[in-house]
């Protein structure tokens, strides 16, 4: 029996594990970046972006503009924006930086790491899966037999037999077949409805990091007002986490620009409801999407 709970809480681990790796490669791909120096590491600097809630750009003089990791010194402006920080790296870096030598980059405008929430979605889907996971596996109809505690091994016995699908199972002389009862008891089947909750709890999490998803039901005509409504809570969190990054593109540009080949720009991967077309409506599947 420890041994079964111990594989059950490895297996809800791993899905937990595989829905994390899913959710953050999500959130963190959702923008590209051009014109970065070739030295700066676009992955890194999303990974920090979303671990960390921030990220600092500076001129180095050996490597030109950096975008690293932080932490605030000292006292912090009205705003609460900080005067002086250390910028680090895992290799052991250092450099102090003062407010007109660098520009930080936040993840959203709320300036917190994203990834105390992703964490708490990649949770809940795991915890779909794994319900489901059972539910499907106890409609294998279990058999709970009920016999007299003398005779216990010999149910046990026969159950054996009948496992291995022999034709003939011999039996004791005095077995009272009469005083064994099966009693057949599926679980009721709801796969079906927890995989409609765990699509809503996908559709939020796209929502939260700004990814366009068309969630609503499929009619013959959708009207594209209909369309651009449904994605009114995914365009303010695309905006929550562009504005910022944007601004700080504008900032580096005119700070560094001495130093870059060419300006920074910063765009979203996918694509969203946005054609400005004057049809009333679109049919089926010809919703069209400028990218």
């Amino acid at each position: 029996m420890k041994k079964k709970l111990v594989h059950s809480q490895i297996g809800n681990y791993k899905t937990y594990l595989m829905y994390r790796r899913q959710c953050l490669t999500l959130a963190e791909n959702v923008f590209e970046f051009k014109n970065l120096p070739n030295f700066i590491d676009t992955a890194y600097l999303n990974k920090i972006l979303l671990r960390e809630g921030a990220i600092v750009f500076f001129r180095d003089e050996v490597m030109g503009l950096v975008a690293l990791p932080f932490n605030v010194l000292g006292t912090l402006d009205v705003y609460g924006r900080p005067n002086n920080l250390i910028a680090y790296s895992k290799n052991g870096y250092r450099r102090r930086l003062s407010k007109d030598e660098f520009v930080i980059m936040y993840d959203n405008n709320g300036r917190y790491p994203l990834i105390l929430d992703i964490l708490q979605y990649a949770e809940r889907l795991a915890l779909a899966t794994r319900t489901i996971d059972i539910n499907i596996t106890q409609q294998r109809t279990p058999r709970f037999w009920k016999c007299k505690t003398e005779n216990e091994r010999t149910v046990r016995d026969i159950i054996n037999n009948v496992d291995a699908n022999p034709d003939t199972v011999l039996t004791y002389k005095d077995i009272d077949l009469d005083d064994i009862q099966i009693v057949l008891e599926p679980a009721p089947y709801v796969a079906d409805k927890l995989n409609l909750d765990k699509e809503k709890i996908w559709n939020e999490f796209l929502r939260l990091i700004g990814i366009a998803n068309t969630n609503f039901q499929k009619k013959e005509r959708n009207i594209k007002d209909e369309v651009l409504a449904s994605q009114g809570g995914t365009i303010a969190s695309r905006f929550s986490r562009f504005e910022p990054r944007k601004k700080a593109v504008d900032e580096i540009n005119k700070k560094f620009a001495d130093i870059l080949e060419n300006p920074i720009e910063v765009n979203y991967y996918d694509g969203i409801p946005t054609s400005n077309e004057t049809d009333d409506d679109v049919e089926g599947d010809d919703v069209e999407y400028d990218i």
